[in-house]
């Protein structure tokens, strides 16, 4: 199959006030897990409970950070207190880094309570050259919870470990697929980023309404990342995406939340509309970064906080970043 998956904007609008539940860390400063996810799903018009897994001063990235996890106890105690008063009906729930096995299963225990229509499963424990930083008996917990997910937004590292799989190429990957798609029922699976070998031939170049926003200090690396949004049905479609020179962190939380904001019954086209957000806020958050003189540790990490309130027209957009139908029956 080589037809174009993506080519036009995407032209309905999500249902809104939508009851949802995010479950993920937060930053007094800076946008990682609900500070980035929060703001967009409010924006387009949903209703969000944030529950809090981390309560920090700032992310890792600064190297220096304060605050605490929220214990097991605690967060069954704030779970059971909606449960009390009548407020935990959630049409759809977003679950991001819980560090501990202890608290994820306590919010495996409440999701399986809730029965959201909607679940996605951001498996947040680890990343290509940095490994896991979670605790390891993290691991099983989340292949237990897969079969409960509609959706999980693994990287490639994840992705390998959810499926046990090493992924070297196309095949490994759609065998890494096949697996978590036919062994835990899983509906969708969106691969937020990876890297391979293969050449897919004939994969879309960046849309005009992302290289329009191109400053003429930036410019995309020769680098192209992998996106991959993957259906049980049989649908894998491939998303070619450029990449911008610094480390920017929140990413993926921002990704998966608007995935999930996006996705109504085509699930590589919400994959296209987020990343098309997505890849705007990079852009934005970059020229305002190369912009500023850096002159300390802090100073730099600062300039590359997600520039989420500043991307609300983006937000709002109904533009798609185009992807491509991938056959890997061969």
């Amino acid at each position: 199959m080589n037809n174009c998956a993506g080519s036009s904007p995407y032209a309905s609008t999500v249902t809104i006030d939508m009851r949802i539940l995010s479950i993920q860390s937060h930053v007094v400063s800076g946008y990682v897990g609900n500070r980035a996810a929060t703001f967009p799903l409010q924006l387009l018009g949903h209703d969000v409970d944030v529950i809090n897994t981390v309560q920090l001063s700032n992310h890792t990235g600064y190297g220096h950070t304060n605050g605490h996890k929220t214990t097991p106890e605690q967060l069954n105690a704030i779970f059971e207190g909606l449960q009390v008063n009548g407020i935990d009906k959630y049409d759809r729930v977003l679950t991001g880094y819980i560090p501990g096995a202890e608290a994820l299963r306590k919010v495996q225990g409440h999701i399986q309570r809730l029965q959201p229509s909607i679940y996605l499963l951001d498996p947040v424990m680890g990343d290509i050259g940095t490994g896991l930083y979670v605790s390891p008996d993290v691991v099983p917990v989340y292949r237990e919870m897969l079969g409960q997910a509609t959706m999980i937004t693994p990287n490639h590292y994840e992705l390998e470990l959810l499926s046990e799989t090493k992924i070297n190429n196309l095949h490994d990957l759609s065998s890494a697929l096949r697996i978590l798609h036919d062994k835990h029922n899983l509906e969708h699976i969106a691969v937020s980023s990876i890297s391979l070998p293969d050449q897919i031939p004939d994969l879309p170049s960046p849309p005009s309404t992302y290289t329009d926003l191109l400053d003429r200090s930036l410019s995309a690396s020769s680098e192209t990342l992998l996106c991959f949004a993957s259906s049980r049905k049989g649908e894998l479609v491939a998303f070619a995406l450029p990449s911008l020179e610094g480390y920017f962190s929140g990413v993926g939380d921002l990704f998966s939340a608007l995935v999930l904001a996006f996705y109504e019954d085509d699930f590589a086209g919400a994959v296209g509309r987020a990343l098309h957000v997505v890849q705007a806020i990079l852009l934005g958050t970059a020229a305002g970064r190369f912009s500023k003189e850096v002159t300390s540790l802090g100073r730099g990490m600062r300039e590359r906080e997600l520039r989420i309130v500043q991307a609300q027209s983006h937000i709002l957009a109904s533009h798609r970043w185009p992807g491509r139908r991938v056959d890997t029956s061969g």
